[in-house]
């Protein structure tokens, strides 16, 4: 049932008058600003006049859990901790190291709970994570979208293309697009007497230690250039934009070159909230045409992605593309490949195209690749792989495993435009039919290739 445009009670179960808090359980958006879950979390804690509780979980068997995930969720922990408590806010963080760790530890703070609040993202392992608290929980259970600037309840129905959603949502903006205020509890839970005897202390220095304890894919390290938090997601954006957004129209398409905001990583973990971008986006004093080129990225496009995920439950298969797409596969998908690579040759980078190995190259050392090259990144792996399914399969997982910004909405509606989701039939080929077709030859020209595939050789984990 829905409450208002960003809220959604999840179950029919009654509040509890007679608990000690409310439990504000915060999956995805790991922030204290601009955080309408929590924001809504004070509000009824208030009303209830109690205090509230904030838990945050990170469990070891996630799906391409690994040393890099972990290390960068973590990196987050520390800063919260300190900002909950300036707050008067209890903040609870358990790191779930193995199968011998302790379980249900959020049905366990909601036994003392009046109702649970949590996030409402629409990908990857939440939705289950919410019908099953859902379904198990005595008391009222509330999912609060702050997913983007529009709220996702404004759309009806899955949008084709950026064409359709973007009048929809420019007739909306001027209502959302306005600073958010925090509010603030009235009672305080920080002295709250509650068993935690599974909480876990996180500080800057036993990071290291506390990840190499977990049961995850320790094959995939820490990124030693990209690190987690509010406070190094504001770092970013403040040098992104003192010092790129001025030339960003026509810098973003150079990988060789510090031209993107690199900000996609804090943003699906939640360290950043895209209202907070677009408000210092749009009042930065930078060019027209690069605010706006900067704003349609991270507004419609990235909002067309979680409006996808929220009305297409095949988002994560090629059953999500358009009709037109499945009639030019089916059509080549005999079609003779000229090179075909194994998953394990297209994860080490080892192809005869140099460019896609350098994108590959910064994507494994890094965890993140620059959107021009990862566009042909993408497309590559369809040329080069036996079947339209093991391209699909191979993408997501190259990605969801190294990508740092994976395992998001932005990141599989990505994929699907590599196989002709939210585009247009093109001229005919072969392999591709009339999907778009790029080449790294032509792709090379549009930028200093040479100098982008020397930088990722000098890359060291």
């Amino acid at each position: 049932m829905r409450i208002n445009e960003r809220v959604v009670a999840l179950n029919d179960k009654p509040v509890n008058s007679n608990a000690r808090y409310v439990l504000y359980w915060m999956q995805m958006f790991k922030r204290v600003d601009n955080n309408h879950a929590l924001i809504w979390a004070i509000r009824k804690a208030n009303e209830l006049k109690v205090p509230l509780v904030v838990y945050e979980g990170l469990k070891y068997y996630y799906p391409w859990a690994s040393d890099r995930i972990h290390t960068f969720i973590l990196e987050g922990v520390e800063e919260k901790r300190a900002e909950f408590e300036r707050l008067g806010i209890r903040y609870i963080f358990y790191l779930q190291k193995d199968a011998a760790s302790a379980k249900n530890t959020v049905a366990a703070l909601a036994k003392d709970a009046a109702l649970i609040v949590t996030d409402d993202f629409p990908c990857f392992i939440i939705p289950e994570h919410n019908r099953r608290i859902a379904e198990r929980a005595e008391i009222a259970v509330h999912a609060v979208d702050s997913n983007g600037i529009v709220p996702m309840s404004k759309f009806d129905k899955e949008e084709y293309a950026a064409y359709t959603i973007r009048p929809k949502i420019k007739k909306l903006l001027d209502r959302y697009l306005v600073p958010l205020a925090n509010e603030t509890v009235e009672h305080s839970s920080i002295d709250l007497d509650i068993d935690t005897d599974f909480e876990t202390l996180v500080t800057s220095d036993n990071i290291p230690d506390l990840v190499a304890e977990c049961d995850i894919d320790h094959s995939v390290p820490a990124s030693t250039v990209y690190h987690g938090g509010t406070v190094k997601g504001r770092e970013r954006l403040k040098l992104f934009i003192t010092d790129i957004l001025c030339n960003y129209d026509k810098a973003r398409s150079k990988p060789d070159q510090d031209g993107s905001s690199r900000l996609s990583s804090y943003l699906h973990f939640g360290f950043l909230s895209p209202l907070e971008i677009a408000l210092a986006i749009r009042d930065a004093d930078a060019p027209q045409e690069s605010i706006d080129a900067y704003l349609e990225e991270l507004i419609v496009r990235r909002e067309l992605s979680y409006n996808m995920t929220r009305f297409n439950d095949k988002y994560d298969s090629l059953a999500a593309l358009p009709d037109w797409v499945h009639k030019t596969m089916r059509k080549h998908a005999a079609d003779e490949r000229q090179f075909t690579y194994s998953l394990e040759q297209l994860e080490r980078g080892e192809t005869h195209d140099e460019l896609w190995n350098a994108a590959q190259r910064e994507m494994v050392v890094t965890g993140e690749m620059h959107n021009y090259v990862r566009m042909l990144w993408g497309k590559n792996v369809i040329a080069w792989t036996p079947t339209y399914e093991i391209a699909f399969e191979t993408l997501v997982h190259l990605n969801n495993k190294y990508c740092l910004d994976g395992r998001n909405p932005n990141s599989y509606a990505g994929i699907l435009w590599c196989f002709g989701k939210h585009d247009r039939p093109w001229m005919e080929r072969e392999v591709f039919g009339q999907i778009r077709y790029m080449t790294s030859g032509s792709t090379g020209k549009k930028f200093d290739s040479k100098k982008y595939i020397a930088w990722t050789k000098m890359l060291k984990i």
